[in-house]
């Protein structure tokens, strides 16, 4: 008897899964089966689509995105001094319309540097060679801006008016023509609102994000990046608490669409494209790591000593790997910061 229940148990599985549906298991045959497929790369640039007509763009510096419409291309970030031309032949593959927004998220060399090449290629004709016409610098006497609205926050112009140590000081084209002081800026462009968020004292006191509404993007900026710890730069206005805030704000914005994945997509400065658990991941491993220090910070820890406490040691693995940007670095940065805010 117990053998004849095992093997009708077994036919009934036999017959449950000969009574799925074929177009439910040949996407998941094919998903194990079939090579990834290319990435499209023009001159060097890598581009991802995100959602609808927005893409990422890859290799010119920060990632860039760029939403593609009947008005024209919304730009966030311009990219570094030296990969201008390569990032404007990524966009010709995608459209011959002209540039007419360009938001730039902090003022970093490798997301303002190409801001003056942008500006003077951006508006130009609609015809098949895409930018340049009359909208090339001192063409008829007109500013380089004319036709492309150039965005930044307060903060970041004053950044790039006074320049660093990695950023010469910037004039001209290399300026945007529109500043803002408030919490948010938005418009309306291809058929979506475009939401500008500044996120305060972050990376720096000038960090925006920028939500492409309708096809529910994120352009995040400095605030998050999957490929190291956040870079804290103290010197410009930026703080630990600040880059946490930015990220609760991205929580804020994104959706999953199920089991915590999908929904929302998220670009980061540097990194794959991410969604909401990415970003949960990531708030809360600063999290972790800034109550940490705190914690030593009120035992009256050193710098040194919080260092050799290794707050980040389980972390430093997938996050410390810049040499440029050590966990030293990082630590070093989360506890000034610290006890810069414990001061005031």
């Amino acid at each position: 008897m117990r053998t004849r229940a095992l093997l009708g148990a077994l036919l009934g599985l036999i017959a449950a899964w000969a009574a799925v549906p074929r177009a439910q298991v040949v996407p998941a045959v094919r998903a194990l089966t079939e090579p990834w497929p290319e990435p499209l790369v023009v001159d060097g640039i890598e581009i991802l689509p995100a959602r609808q007509h927005v893409y990422m763009l890859v290799g010119g510096g920060a990632n860039v995105t760029v939403d593609v419409g009947a008005e024209g291309v919304v730009m966030a970030d311009a990219g570094d001094a030296g990969s201008s031309t390569k990032l404007q032949n990524a966009v010709r593959r995608l459209t011959r319309m002209p540039l007419r927004y360009l938001i730039n998220t902090a003022p970093d060399p490798d997301k303002v540097g190409g801001n003056a090449a942008m500006v003077t290629w951006a508006g130009g004709t609609n015809g098949p060679q895409g930018g340049g016409g009359a909208n090339q610098a001192g063409q008829g006497g007109r500013s380089p801006n004319v036709g492309t609205a150039f965005m930044a926050h307060e903060g970041a112009f004053n950044r790039m008016i006074a320049g660093s140590r990695d950023l010469p000081a910037l004039t001209g084209a290399a300026l945007p023509d529109s500043t803002f002081f408030t919490a948010r800026k938005d418009f309306y462009a291809n058929d979506q609102v475009v939401q500008i968020f500044h996120e305060p004292k972050a990376h720096t006191d000038g960090d925006v994000m920028v939500f492409f509404r309708g096809a529910d993007v994120v352009h995040a900026g400095e605030i998050f990046r999957t490929d190291q710890f956040p870079l804290v730069d103290l010197q410009r206005g930026g703080s630990i608490e600040g880059i946490l805030g930015g990220l609760n704000h991205l929580l804020d914005i994104a959706v999953p669409q199920r089991n915590q994945m999908g929904g929302t997509r998220i670009v980061p400065a540097y990194g794959r494209i991410s969604n909401e658990a990415d970003v949960l991941e990531y708030r809360d491993m600063l999290t972790i790591i800034r109550d940490r220090v705190q914690s030593l910070i009120e035992k009256k820890q050193t710098l040194a000593q919080v260092k050799a406490a290794g707050v980040a040691l389980e972390y430093q693995g997938s996050y410390g790997r810049n040499p440029k940007w050590t966990t030293d670095l990082f630590i070093e940065a989360v506890y000034n910061s610290l006890r810069k805010s414990s001061e005031r």
